[in-house]
């Protein structure tokens, strides 16, 4: 047949480049939150429960990246807020405090705080900080597993879509040509 335009091997290239992008891309996107961190953390507040000299709550779990913000004000008593490891401290005690603490991306852990006049009888607290890589992957794994009921659609989908786009990005080779 002539007249029938076949592609040079610039073009050939080009072309596989190109599907070999938008099938990396596919499969990012379908991939879903797989390493994805909330890079705002949320805060959470520690109060003062004077009537019982209680932090409130007097327990916490967070994620890294997450804050704590120990606040009160007018309180008949000073307190402040120290971890045993003096990693946050809230400083002298004081009956107004506004203090907050950030936990990084490395600070997983068990942390235990007290106020420093009233430790002794009994005003302690406790942060359990998650790694929040390890809560992603144990979410994606959760979400990837196939239950008895039904199988995911998405290995099957991406599996169609790169024969596609084998079956469209294929190359003749001259001698197969029909003249």
């Amino acid at each position: 047949m002539k007249g029938l335009i076949t592609l040079d091997q610039k073009n050939e290239g080009l072309i596989l480049k190109l599907n070999i992008i938008i099938l990396v891309s596919l499969s990012m996107i379908l991939c879903g939150n797989i390493g994805m961190v909330n890079e705002e953390g949320v805060e959470h507040i520690v109060i003062v429960d004077s009537t019982n000299l209680r932090f409130s709550p007097d327990s916490l779990t967070i994620n890294e990246g997450d804050s704590v913000r120990f606040l009160w004000g007018g309180e008949l008593l000073p307190h402040n807020s120290v971890e045993e490891n003096n990693l946050f401290n809230s400083g002298d005690p004081e009956r107004d405090v506004d203090y907050l603490y950030t936990f990084n991306y490395t600070q997983s852990g068990t942390y235990d705080f007290f106020c420093e006049p009233h430790e002794d009888l009994g005003m302690v607290g406790g942060i359990t900080v998650l790694n929040i890589e390890e809560e992603i992957i144990q979410q994606n794994i959760k979400d990837n597993e196939y239950e008895e009921d039904g199988i995911s659609l998405i290995p099957i989908f991406i599996l169609f879509f790169i024969i596609f786009i084998l079956y469209k990005s294929r190359i003749v080779p001259p001698e197969k040509i029909p003249e």
